[in-house]
């Protein structure tokens, strides 16, 4: 149980940091749903913090285990925990990191779908302001203020538009 036991923390962290990054998913939620511009912001930047925590502690999991396939005299470079799993010959180790393997497909697995209702949300909420400011900034078909009859033969429709395009 020496070789593996550091990476059980290791493993720990990734889960930890998973069940983090879920927690922020749930919030950018609600968020978006009341349409909260700076609350997003600072949850996105919680998150890149933790994409960064998750990139390095993935990299240390990454290089302990090819350091115990090493020892165990596999020539499993860049192995993954189910391969890792496979190697290992105590019961109870495989047992905690079948735990391990489970619960980090678990929790990725409901970070992926929270991931996408938001990237949902999002694309509903960009949709409804595209279409607001083309309502803003289209000119009407008509002129449907009252003009003198005199003025219908000009030709030349009146752009009142609430926003200057050109600008």
């Amino acid at each position: 149980m020496t070789e593996i036991a550091p990476l059980f923390g290791v493993l720990d962290q990734l889960v930890n940091l998973h069940k983090e990054l879920y927690t922020l998913a749930a919030q950018k939620k609600e968020v978006l749903i009341k349409g909260d511009a700076d609350a997003l912001l600072g949850i996105t930047k919680q998150e890149t913090k933790l994409l960064r925590a998750v990139e390095q502690v993935e990299a240390s999991r990454m290089e302990m285990v090819d350091q115990i396939c090493a020892a165990k005299g596999l020539p499993l470079k860049g192995a993954t925990l189910q391969e890792l799993i496979k190697s290992v010959t105590s019961a109870e180790e495989k047992s905690r990191l079948q735990q391990y393997r489970g619960e980090l497909i678990r929790i990725v697995s409901e970070l992926r779908q929270a991931n996408e209702l938001n990237q949902q949300l999002l694309e509903q909420s960009l949709s409804f302001i595209n279409h607001n400011l083309e309502l803003l900034t289209d000119a009407p078909e008509e002129d449907y203020i009252y003009k003198h009859p005199a003025g219908y033969g000009a030709g030349t429709p009146v752009n009142r538009s609430f926003i200057n395009k050109k600008a």
